[in-house]
């Protein structure tokens, strides 16, 4: 008798987008344009559903882990550096005020974060 092991299969996008659109609305509390966050959740989501994908295959052995969505990956530095650079590209006057919001920093902690992106894309 046959016994065919069962892949695990990555979660649809809308999973993903669904679980990052209620982080960020909740983080945001009505404080970020609706248009604008809704573009930040859509990167977001892009990326993150991105690297997923690219290590599902890449690393066959945690199949698992990057079949559904880790919380813990929005808050990852890269993700930051991602939204970051997307403010300051789009010219929001706010850029500082919103990334604190979503990043759940205050200015210390926020111009840290500025001091380790800038490390780190200069090392």
């Amino acid at each position: 008798m046959l016994f065919w092991k069962t892949e695990n299969k990555i979660k649809p996008k809308q999973d993903f987008y669904s679980k990052i659109k209620e982080y960020y609305v909740g983080l945001s509390d009505n404080q970020i344009p609706i248009e604008l966050l809704n573009q930040i959740i859509s990167k977001v989501t892009d990326e993150i559903y991105r690297d997923y994908k690219r290590f599902w295959k890449q690393y066959p052995k945690s199949r698992k882990r990057y079949s559904t969505l880790k919380m813990d990956d929005i808050e990852h530095p890269s993700v930051y550096f991602m939204i970051t650079d997307f403010l300051n590209e789009k010219g929001i006057s706010k850029s500082r005020e919103y990334s604190k919001i979503l990043f759940k920093m205050d200015d210390e902690e926020f111009n840290k974060h500025l001091d380790y992106k800038d490390w780190y894309e200069t090392k």
